[in-house]
């Protein structure tokens, strides 16, 4: 059985995709925070998405998202944070 986090990060990826159209014009080359399947907000960096995660959401149960034209999971911080 998968645990919260990864249900999380899963569900969110999913709702990443399906959404990646309607956001990708306004939002290209920033980063998405989302919880529960929903945009927190957009940030220029990975790192500043990730520490405003933090700072709202102490149980860590959140995605940063990169707004490309080609998504790549990122869920658990996969890259350096600036």
């Amino acid at each position: 059985m998968q645990d919260k986090a990864q249900i999380e990060i899963d569900q969110n990826f999913d709702f990443f995709q399906r959404s990646l159209q309607g956001i990708l014009a306004e939002h290209h080359g920033e980063y998405a925070l989302i919880r529960h399947r929903e945009f927190v907000g957009f940030f220029s960096g990975p790192g500043e998405a990730y520490r405003a995660g933090l700072a709202k959401f102490p149980d860590e149960l959140f995605s940063v998202q990169e707004v490309e034209d080609r998504p790549a999971e990122i869920g658990l911080i996969s890259l350096a944070l600036d």
